[in-house]
This record gives C-alpha cells, sequence and structure tokens, in this order.
C-alpha cells in the first residue's frame, strides 16, 4: 500500500514558499485565475437566470390578474 505522509508534504510547501515567495505566489496567482474567471463567469450567468425566472413570473402573475380583470367585466355584463 502507498502510505503519502501528508503532514510531510504541507512542510514541503512551507518550505519552499519560505525560500522561494515571489515564485510560490507566482504559481498560486496562476492557478487561481482561471478559478476567478469561471466562478466570475457562472456568477453572472446565475444573476441573469435570476433575473429573467423573475421576469417570467412577474409576466404570469401580471397576465392571470388581467385575465381575472376581464372575467369579472364579462361577469357584470
Amino acid at each position: 500500500m502507498f502510505s503519502i505522509d501528508w503532514h510531510q508534504k504541507f512542510m514541503d510547501v512551507v518550505v519552499y514558499a519560505a525560500t522561494n515567495p515571489w515564485q510560490f505566489l507566482y504559481y498560486i496567482f496562476l492557478f487561481l485565475t482561471p478559478m476567478f474567471l469561471i466562478s466570475g463567469y457562472l456568477a453572472y450567468r446565475l444573476a441573469k437566470d435570476i433575473q429573467r425566472n423573475e421576469k417570467v413570473k412577474r409576466a404570469k402573475s401580471q397576465q392571470q390578474a388581467n385575465v381575472g380583470k376581464v372575467r369579472r367585466h364579462a361577469k357584470r355584463e
């Protein structure tokens, strides 16, 4: 069985970050930038979807209100 010593791996990363801080930050930003871009895109899509659903819901409720007005008006005549 393969045994991974997580503590040792973590300490290796800490030592690397301490000895090469700028290169470590460069790699971190290099890895995180696409994640931030994907997250921003997905948040934008979610906001647009929520707005679209609210617009449809308002339109349906307005339509139901208009249908109710027409029916009440038709019953009076």
